[in-house]
């Protein structure tokens, strides 16, 4: 089975909540983590897709070109990499597009991939998806079915299915999961994919290939960048971000080298059945028809 591999491109300080004072001062690190992974997935063969953050776009140019050059596909990150649930709606429209339209001038063709910062496509910001339908994006991966302090959606249908809004359909292929006693957990990368024992990560793709369902696998270039600077904010964020850095390299290797990955069109480009309307999830309808 081809799972999707997927890449949150931003430099160590652009996710996590800090002061602009630290912010600003910040040590510019975002080629060290990138060069190391576009370096491991042309040796393994796989091509992914990287959403960039609009800023990482203006500033990286080049960086940006040559990720798209390997033949990754390149989505959208959004702009301030600030929660969706935060925003307005017009001020989501406005940030997109700058983002959208920034990334499109880099690599010479439209944008039609996005991923929201923290998977913040929520009940309470499912009205983006419309935003996204009508701005031409094609395919989504910003749900996480699961309950976190920070994202989720817990019921959410985990397989890839088509949602209908009223500006036209967008494919959603959602964070992955494992159900376990009947709820869902978060099933490999990011975080997980540090903190977790490489075997689980590796039984959970197993398990959701068992199920016919593609794995949607994440991470952000700065975990391969061990070195990054240390700095203090919300505990939750600090433990989740750092934790375990050491180890993201070689079991990158292993996961490579397990399963078949590529990128996000290329996992969503068979039939999809599964349908569900903005309307129906709005109403707390999760499950697609």
């Amino acid at each position: 089975m081809l799972h999707a591999f997927t890449v949150d491109v931003e430099d160590w300080y652009q996710g996590i909540p800090i002061g602009e004072t630290t912010r600003a001062s910040a040590e510019r690190r975002l080629e060290r983590g990138c060069e190391l992974l576009l370096d491991l997935l042309e040796a393994h063969g796989v091509r992914g897709t990287f959403f960039v953050l609009g800023p990482v776009a203006q500033d990286h140019p080049r960086l940006v070109e040559r990720m798209a050059a390997a033949g990754h596909e390149i989505g959208c990150h959004g702009w301030s990499h600030d929660l969706i649930y935060s925003m307005t709606p017009e001020r989501f429209r406005e940030e997109t597009v700058r983002a959208r339209d920034v990334i499109a001038d880099r690599i010479g063709k439209p944008v039609v991939a996005y991923r929201a910062a923290y998977f913040s496509i929520t009940q309470s910001s499912l009205w983006a998806l419309e935003v996204l339908a009508e701005l031409g994006f094609r395919y989504d991966s910003s749900i996480f079915p699961v309950q976190n302090w920070r994202y989720g959606l817990p019921g959410f249908e985990p397989r890839p299915h088509v949602i209908e809004t009223p500006s036209g359909s967008i494919y959603e292929l959602p964070g992955s999961v494992r159900r376990v006693l009947g709820r869902n957990f978060p099933a490999i990368g990011g975080a997980y994919f540090r903190i977790y024992p490489y075997g689980v990560s590796r039984a959970n793709l197993r398990a959701l290939e068992r199920q016919g369902i593609p794995g949607v696998f994440y991470l952000h270039p700065w975990e391969l960048d061990v070195d990054h600077p240390k700095v203090g904010f919300h505990w939750k964020a600090w433990v989740t971000h750092y934790f375990n850095l050491g180890a993201t390299k070689k079991r990158l290797e292993r996961l490579l080298s397990d399963f078949r990955f590529g990128p996000l069109s290329e996992v969503l480009e068979g039939p999809i059945e599964g349908r569900v309307s903005l309307l129906a999830l709005q109403n707390g309808n999760l499950s697609y028809q």
